[in-house]
């Protein structure tokens, strides 16, 4: 495992897992059922209608630093597991001293497909792992984000977020105007900060040519008091 990319907000590995764990993983993901994102009726935003068809699998939770007792085609998805309880401590992007849990689900996104702007707001922050065997340059799909290393210094939850007209944040956003952009390479593990320091992010859309974007979505939450 590399760490490619070391930013104030944003970390970058490669090389999560090794060739046969992560062939094992794509060949789950070949198999796995998905539902398309948008029948969930959330269409507005981030899931807006430019942004293509995506599909979703099923929803799998763990308690960072646990290892879940899987069985059958789901203990391919352990020796991951084992690696984003070690890597989430390590980035140092998060108070690991509280009870996390970590919410994972797979994701295709077909050609054309992508995200609007958005912060993560709700969550603590997110791991994006990419398990496509292949991606070219050429077909976009990139995590971008202009907050990989410095927040932007205007108060963020002032902006007025809009389904047709989000022109306060993307002003916002220009006035900025650089940023960081990462492809999604195979076997890579990309680590944002969320909740209410959450770095506005996008993924481009990818080509219309694009193979499928696979990746396993992760994202990390305060474990509920209750528990």
């Amino acid at each position: 495992m590399n760490l490619s990319f070391d930013g104030a907000n944003t970390k970058v590995y490669d090389d999560v897992i090794t060739e046969e764990e992560f062939k094992n993983i794509f060949d789950f993901i070949n198999g796995h059922p998905f539902t398309f994102r948008h029948p969930v009726g959330e269409w507005n935003k981030v899931w807006d209608l430019s942004k293509g068809r995506i599909l979703r699998g099923n929803n799998f939770f763990w308690l960072l630093g646990e290892t879940p007792e899987y069985r059958g085609d789901n203990t391919c998805l352990i020796p991951f597991i084992n690696q984003v309880n070690k890597i989430i401590p390590e980035s140092n992007l998060f108070d690991t001293d509280q009870k996390l849990i970590v919410h994972m689900t797979p994701y295709c996104y077909g050609a054309g497909a992508g995200l609007s702007w958005h912060d993560d707001r709700h969550y603590l922050g997110a791991a994006t792992f990419y398990c496509h065997n292949y991606w070219s340059p050429e077909w976009g799909g990139e995590f971008v984000t202009v907050e990989a290393n410095n927040y932007i210094i205007e108060d963020k939850q002032k902006i007025k977020w809009g389904v047709f007209d989000n022109s306060e944040l993307h002003n916002l956003i220009m006035k900025n105007s650089v940023g960081n952009f990462f492809y999604p390479n195979p076997n890579r593990l990309v680590v944002n900060k969320g909740g209410s320091n959450g770095i506005l992010h996008k993924i481009n859309n990818t080509t219309v040519d694009s193979s499928p974007r696979l990746s396993l979505q992760c994202f990390i939450r305060l474990a509920d008091t209750d528990e």
